[in-house]
């Protein structure tokens, strides 16, 4: 396979200079490597890049590892994926199969199902027990279909551990012991050459916020390296359970306070895209999709980095604006303007012209609209879907 190499190398430069992105991609065909480049730092604070072997926190990813694990207990007959989750694991849920849980369409809801979630119990150390009886004591969706749930895939960890008679981590190494540098999180020990991580707040780097790993067992708890994400994909080879498909390729990706991750298989072609970060809230997805028309040779135009003009009177940009509910303040201060969307934080937004303005770590666009006696009535954002429109509260 011919890739432009230095295009992707200019990409990740680029995404690096617009959204703060620091990380790695890998590309390979079976389990050959025709591309690998780096950016950015694994520790700002102690200013060391980043490096091709560098250990990620994986978040969701977690999730095709433990579909897998799953599989094979049923095919070794420990487990029929036709199971009531209530043979394993005592609840209220009778009706709940296995194979529900593996494909997100139990009704047990995502995080936010879990009572005091983000306030509290995300941050609290809880014990397996505490884990299990905050996620049963949820309640379940009404609508049927397909509802995303790392709670369900934490009760899939807990199922294998019962069957196996050995904690999730073990198990793991046992059926896996090909992946050499991956393994469970947890706050207590130190991981060779794991990554710290970080957090885009506007269009600033911070360090990234605290979230104990102990309610994502089996859904989001691993860490890992690109290469062996890579011969996870060789080895995987099942994509019916724990992937996401769209068109040929079958993907999951992973975010949480201090990682992006998205680990992408086109089978038919035996390719691998594997795009890990130690920063949230990257655009993993636009980016992959980015990445996919480089290698295939599809059109694309490489994203632009902002450049920037001084504006001579900012004060005028200031005010309340409003639309279908939401609100939006852009405030001054001094010779500097920044953007505050509801109860979101605030970012620095700057002038690409007269009324057009950008963050420069937030993809974005702000662009301000006069009246016929050239006063700003409102503004339009575009960056996020379709285009919003906003007017002005000259009532405030």
């Amino acid at each position: 396979m011919l890739l432009q190499t230095n295009l992707l190398d200019q990409y990740l430069e680029v995404q690096h200079q617009r959204l703060g992105f620091s990380g790695v991609l890998l590309i390979a065909k079976k389990d050959s490597i025709v591309y690998q480049g780096t950016i950015g730092m694994a520790s700002e604070e102690l200013n060391v890049p980043l490096s091709i072997n560098n250990r990620f926190r994986v978040a969701s990813i977690t999730k095709s590892f433990t579909a897998w694990l799953i599989v094979q207990a049923a095919k070794e007959g420990k487990l029929r994926l036709t199971d009531p989750l209530s043979s394993y694991i005592p609840n209220r849920w009778p009706k709940i199969t296995i194979e529900q849980l593996l494909t997100h369409t139990s009704g047990i809801p995502h995080n936010e199902g879990i009572t005091d979630y983000w306030t509290i119990k995300s941050r609290l150390p809880l014990t397996k027990e505490q884990a299990l009886e905050a996620i049963l004591e949820m309640k379940l969706l009404p609508a049927e279909g397909m509802h995303y749930s790392s709670p369900g895939y934490f009760l899939l960890a807990c199922i294998l551990e019962t069957v196996y008679k050995t904690s999730y981590e073990k198990l793991l190494l046992a059926k896996l012991p090909l992946l050499k540098h991956t393994g469970v999180y947890n706050i207590r020990s130190i991981i060779p050459s794991l990554t710290a991580g970080y957090h885009m707040m506007g269009d600033s780097l911070v360090v990234a916020p605290y979230r104990d790993p102990s309610l994502m067992k089996g859904s989001g708890d691993l860490y890992s390296t690109a290469a062996d994400l890579l011969l996870w994909n060789n080895t995987c080879r099942e994509f019916n359970y724990g992937w996401m498909k769209e068109g040929d390729a079958f993907y999951h990706g992973g975010g949480s306070f201090g990682c992006s991750a998205i680990n992408v298989v086109y089978p038919k072609d035996s390719l691998s895209i594997i795009l890990l970060s130690n920063v949230s809230v990257m655009p993993v997805n636009e980016m992959w999709h980015d990445i996919e028309k480089i290698i295939f040779n599809r059109p694309f135009e490489m994203p632009q980095v902002n450049t920037y003009i001084k504006i001579t009177n900012p004060q005028q940009f200031s005010g309340t604006y409003e639309t279908n509910g939401a609100t939006l303040q852009i405030i001054a201060v001094k010779d500097q303007l920044y953007a505050k969307l509801g109860n979101n934080p605030a970012f620095e937004i700057f002038a690409n012209g007269p009324l057009e303005f950008s963050g420069k770590k937030v993809n974005i666009r702000i662009i301000f609209k006069k009246d016929e006696k050239g006063n700003i009535k409102g503004l339009q954002v575009e960056g996020r879907g379709n285009p919003l429109h906003f007017i002005k509260n000259l009532h405030y």
